[in-house]
C-alpha cells in the first residue's frame, strides 16, 4: 500500500462525485447517479481506512495549487477518520434513496434532489481537506447553501421557513468562524492552518479569548450546541428523510471536526474556556433529551435527540480542554487525551445510529403519511424486518452493552471518575465534575425514555391510523431496510471492537491535539469490549435455551386479549402524549406549553352531555425569549431605516458623500 494508491483513491472519489452530480443535473439520470454516488463512496470509504491502517502519524499533501488561492487539499488523522465513515454512510444512503425518490417522485425532483445531495457531500467531504481559511469557508458554502436548498424540497411554505431560518443561522455561525480566522490569520484569508498553535501564541489573551468564543459559536451553531441549537428542529423534520439523515448524522460531525482541528491546536486557552463548552454541552444534552421525551413528531424527536448527543460529545470536548489547561501533570494530561478519543468514538457511534434512525423515521412515515407518532402504531406485525432493524438502530443510540454507544459514554464516565481520584484536583472541579456525572445520567434516563416511547408507540400494538399502507410487501422496500440494519450492525460492531478503536484513538491523540507526549495512560485498559459482547451473548443463549427447554412442559392457548367482555381496539392504547406525561408533569415550567380543551354540548338544549376536544402543542422557550427580541429589535430599526430606501436621488448623492468623507478622514 502506498501513499500515491491513497492520493489517487482520493482523486477517484471526487472526480466520481463530480460525475454522479452532472449525470444528475444534466442527463436527468438519477438512478445511474445514485449508482455512481455509492461506487464513488465506497472508493472513499477504502482510501480513508488505507490511510488509517498504513499512514495513521502522516500527513499527505494531495496536490499544490498555489494559483488557486494556495490550495493544498491535505489528509491527517483526524480528516481519514472523518472521510472514513462519512463515505460509508453515504454510500448507505445512496442505497437507500434508490427506493426512497421513487416513492416520492412527484413529491420531490428525484434528479435535482440527487444532485444536491452528492454538491452536499461533496462539501462536507472537501471541509475536511481544507489547509486554509479560504479553501475552509468556501466548501464550508457548498456544504451549507446545498443542505439549505435540500430543505424545501418539497417546495411547501413550512419548509420554506425553516430553510431560510437554517440559511440565516449557518451564515451567523460562517460569520463567526471567519471573524476567528481573520483573528488568527491577522486579517489573511489566506492563513494556512498548520500555523494555528504559533499563532495563537502570539495572540493577546484578549484576542485569543475572542477567536476563542467565535469559533465556539461558530461550530457550535452548526453542531445545533443550545442556545444556537433552534433551527435543527425546524428544518432537518421538513427535509427528505434521506436528507435529514445525512444532516444529522454527518453534517453535525463536520462542525465537531472544525471544532476539535482548529480550537484543540490553541495553546494556552484558560481553564474556564473548557467549562464554558461543558456548561453549554451539559445544557444541551438536558435540553434536548427533555424535548424528545414529550415530543410527538418522530423526526422532531430524532432532531432533538440529535441535540442531545451533541451536546455529550461536547461535554466530553469541554472536559478534555479544561483538564489540557490544567497542566497539573501527565497523568491528567493523558486522561484529557483518552476523553478526546472517547468524545471522538461517540461521534462515529452518532453518524451511525442517527443515520439510522432518521432513514427508519422515512420508512414508517411512508406507511402512516404522518410524521406523528399519534397516528402510528402496528407497523412490526406488517414489516418484521424492518421492525428488528429499527429496534437494533433505537438500542444503539442508548447507552447499553454491547452497542458501541455504550462504551462512549462509560469511558468517558470512568476517564473523569479516576480523575475524582487523582490528588491535584481541587475540591471545587471535583464538586463539579461530581454534578457533570449526575446530569450525565439524567440525560441518559431522558433519552432512554424517549426511545422506548419512539419505538412502542410506533411499531407495537394496533394500527391507529385507519390509512396505514399495508398494500406493499415489505420485500419491495428491501433498498430501505438493508442500508438501516447494516447501519444499526455497525454500532454493534463498533461496540465489539471498541477497545481497539479507543485504543487506536488513544495511541494517535498525540496527532490528533497536537500535544506530543512520551506515553498515553488508558484508564479504560481493563475492560474488554470483546469479552463484554461474548459475555452478554452466552447469557441471551442460556436464557433461551432454558425458556425453550420448560416450554416443553407448559401447555398454552393462543387467544385475543381479554377486557372483561368488551373488544379491544387501538382507542384503549397508550398514546405518545400520554406516555410523556409524567415528564411534562415534573419539567412544566421548562417546557413551552399550549394545551387547549374546548367542549360544547351535543344537543343544544341539554348542557350536560358535552362533547370534547383536546389539542397540546410544544414551542421553544429559546425561540421566544432569547431569538424573538432581537428580531423584534432588528425589525423596529429596520422599519425606521427603510424610509432612506424612498427613491430620492438626494438621499443617495448624501450617502456617496458621506462615504467619500468618511474614508478620506481614514486613510488621509
Amino acid at each position: 500500500m502506498t501513499i500515491n494508491f491513497i492520493a489517487y483513491a482520493i482523486f477517484a472519489y471526487f472526480l466520481g462525485l463530480i460525475f454522479s452530480g452532472l449525470f444528475a443535473l444534466l442527463g436527468g439520470q438519477w438512478r445511474k447517479s445514485i449508482q455512481l454516488f455509492v461506487l464513488s463512496n465506497l472508493v472513499g470509504f477504502i482510501a480513508g481506512l488505507s490511510f488509517l491502517f498504513n499512514f495513521a502519524s502522516k500527513q499527505i499533501v494531495l496536490v499544490n495549487v498555489d494559483w488557486f488561492f494556495q490550495f493544498s487539499p491535505t489528509l491527517n488523522l483526524l480528516s481519514a477518520i472523518f472521510l472514513t465513515f462519512i463515505s460509508l454512510i453515504s454510500s448507505l444512503v445512496g442505497v437507500y434513496s434508490l427506493r426512497y425518490l421513487e416513492l416520492y417522485e412527484e413529491i420531490y425532483n428525484p434528479a435535482m434532489t440527487q444532485f444536491l445531495i452528492v454538491v452536499f457531500v461533496f462539501g462536507m467531504q472537501g471541509v475536511l481537506f481544507a489547509n486554509n481559511t479560504f479553501s475552509f469557508l468556501l466548501l464550508w458554502e457548498v456544504m451549507s447553501i446545498s443542505s439549505f436548498f435540500l430543505v424545501f424540497a418539497d417546495r411547501k411554505e413550512q419548509s420554506l421557513k425553516a430553510a431560510f431560518f437554517y440559511f440565516v443561522m449557518t451564515h451567523l455561525g460562517a460569520s463567526a468562524i471567519l471573524g476567528g480566522f481573520l483573528i488568527l490569520g491577522n486579517g489573511s484569508l489566506l492563513f494556512d492552518f498548520s500555523n494555528v498553535k504559533s499563532a495563537s501564541q502570539n495572540l493577546s489573551p484578549m484576542l485569543e479569548t475572542a477567536a476563542f468564543l467565535l469559533f465556539l459559536f461558530g461550530f457550535g451553531s452548526k453542531a445545533g450546541l443550545v442556545p444556537f441549537h433552534v433551527w435543527l428542529p425546524e428544518a432537518h423534520p421538513e427535509a427528505p428523510s434521506n436528507v435529514s439523515a445525512l444532516m444529522s448524522g454527518l453534517m453535525l460531525k463536520v462542525a465537531v471536526f472544525g471544532f476539535i482541528k482548529i480550537v484543540f491546536a490553541f495553546v494556552g486557552l484558560p481553564a474556564w474556556t473548557g467549562l464554558l463548552v461543558v456548561v453549554l454541552g451539559l445544557l444541551s444534552g438536558f435540553v434536548g433529551a427533555l424535548h424528545a421525551a414529550v415530543e410527538r413528531d418522530m423526526k422532531k424527536i430524532f432532531a432533538f435527540s440529535s441535540i442531545e448527543n451533541i451536546g455529550i460529545i461536547f461535554t466530553m470536548l469541554g472536559v478534555s480542554l479544561f483538564l489540557l489547561a490544567q497542566a497539573n501533570g501527565r497523568e491528567v494530561a493523558a486522561i484529557s487525551n483518552i476523553i478526546l478519543a472517547f468524545a471522538i468514538f461517540h461521534a462515529i457511534n452518532h453518524a451511525f445510529f442517527k443515520t439510522a434512525l432518521f432513514l427508519s423515521s422515512g420508512v414508517a412515515i411512508s406507511r402512516f403519511h404522518s410524521r406523528s407518532l399519534e397516528v402510528m402504531g402496528g407497523l412490526a406485525k406488517i414489516m418484521p424486518l424492518f421492525s428488528f432493524a429499527f429496534l437494533l438502530s433505537i438500542l444503539g443510540s442508548l447507552p447499553l452493552p454491547p452497542f458501541g454507544t455504550f462504551y462512549g459514554e462509560w469511558g468517558f464516565i470512568q476517564n473523569i471518575v479516576t480523575v475524582l481520584h487523582s490528588s491535584k484536583i481541587e475540591t471545587g472541579v471535583a464538586i463539579a465534575i461530581v454534578a457533570t456525572l449526575s446530569l450525565v445520567g439524567l440525560i441518559s434516563g431522558l433519552a432512554t425514555f424517549a426511545m422506548v416511547k419512539v419505538f412502542g408507540i410506533s411499531m407495537l400494538g394496533l394500527a391507529r391510523d385507519k390509512h396505514l399502507d399495508t398494500s406493499t410487501d415489505e420485500k419491495k422496500d428491501w433498498f430501505l431496510i438493508l442500508p438501516i440494519l447494516v447501519l444499526a450492525l455497525g454500532v454493534v460492531f463498533l461496540g465489539i471492537f471498541a477497545k481497539n478503536v479507543i485504543g487506536f484513538l488513544n495511541f494517535n491523540a498525540n496527532i490528533l491535539t497536537g500535544n506530543r507526549l512520551v506515553g498515553s495512560y488508558f484508564a479504560g485498559s481493563q475492560f474488554s469490549s470483546l469479552a463484554a459482547f461474548f459475555f452478554t451473548f452466552f447469557v441471551l443463549a442460556i436464557a433461551y435455551l432454558l425458556y425453550y427447554y420448560f416450554r416443553k412442559n407448559i401447555t398454552e392457548r393462543k387467544y385475543q386479549t381479554w377486557d372483561c367482555g368488551q373488544p379491544i381496539d387501538e382507542t384503549m392504547e397508550y398514546s405518545a402524549t400520554a406516555f410523556s406525561a409524567p415528564i411534562r408533569f415534573f419539567f412544566l415550567q421548562l417546557i413551552r406549553r399550549d394545551k387547549k380543551i374546548q367542549s360544547r354540548p351535543v344537543v343544544e338544549t341539554n348542557q350536560w352531555i358535552r362533547q370534547y376536544s383536546f389539542s397540546l402543542a410544544f414551542g421553544s422557550v429559546w425561540k421566544e425569549h432569547f431569538y424573538q427580541p432581537v428580531i423584534d429589535i432588528l425589525h423596529f430599526f429596520a422599519e425606521r431605516i427603510k424610509v432612506l430606501q424612498g427613491g430620492r436621488i438626494q438621499y443617495y448623492l448624501l450617502f456617496v458623500l458621506g462615504t467619500l468623507i468618511v474614508t478620506l478622514i481614514i486613510f488621509l
